[in-house]
């Protein structure tokens, strides 16, 4: 059992603070390779691979031969949407794929956890306290300045419309259900701002 101290932050009142929390494990980073490993996996997973050149068959022109094949001196051509000509078909070029891959969920969560255990090490995780139903952008931006916080990702228990809505105009700043955490975000992000009421089941459950 490990004793850390993390700072709490009250976006409604303007206030901060510490509260003590029981880390259930060391905060040993496992392997460093399945967090790079995860990242790459999450941005091929985004890649659209719509990349595509025009075949033979697509390319718009005469199907006529250039010119006849002997007597000319040049050499013998069949189509001036060949890939020698100016216009014509680019050669082995792109088509559309998929650049995902496979990943076990049992390396995923392993990724999650060590991502988070850096954070905690660097203290890079506060603990905030629940929206209340109108809330204002300028009250978050204050709160994140007061703090030195200039980037941020802020995990909230389920639909919450007034924490989005107050900072999805705020730069540096991204607002995610705690079900969607992964490891791109949190590594993306200097700073990880999670809703008092699961820090404990999201965090500390997931280290």
């Amino acid at each position: 059992m490990t004793f850390l101290t993390l700072k709490t932050i009250d976006f409604q009142k303007g206030e901060h603070g510490s509260k003590n929390f029981d880390i259930p494990s060391t905060l040993e980073i496992e392997s460093a390779k399945s967090v790079a490993y995860v990242v790459r996996w999450q941005l091929a997973r985004r890649r659209a691979g719509s990349a595509k050149t025009k075949t033979m068959t697509e390319i718009s022109g005469t199907t006529a031969k250039p010119h006849k094949q002997k007597g000319t001196g040049r050499a013998r051509q069949g189509s001036r949407r060949s890939v020698q000509f100016v216009g014509g078909r680019t050669c082995h070029g792109p088509m559309p794929r998929s650049f995902d891959f496979s990943m076990p969920k049992k390396i995923i969560f392993s990724a999650i956890s060590d991502a988070l255990k850096l954070k905690l090490k660097q203290n890079k995780i506060a603990v905030f306290y629940e929206f209340g139903s109108e809330f204002k952008t300028s009250k978050v931006r204050n709160a994140l300045i007061k703090n030195n916080i200039s980037s941020a990702l802020i995990l909230y228990d389920g639909l919450n419309k007034a924490l989005v809505k107050s900072t999805q105009n705020l730069k540096g700043v991204k607002s995610i259900d705690a079900k969607a955490i992964n490891v791109y975000d949190i590594l993306n992000f200097d700073h990880i701002l999670v809703e008092n009421k699961i820090f404990e089941s999201k965090i500390l459950g997931a280290i």
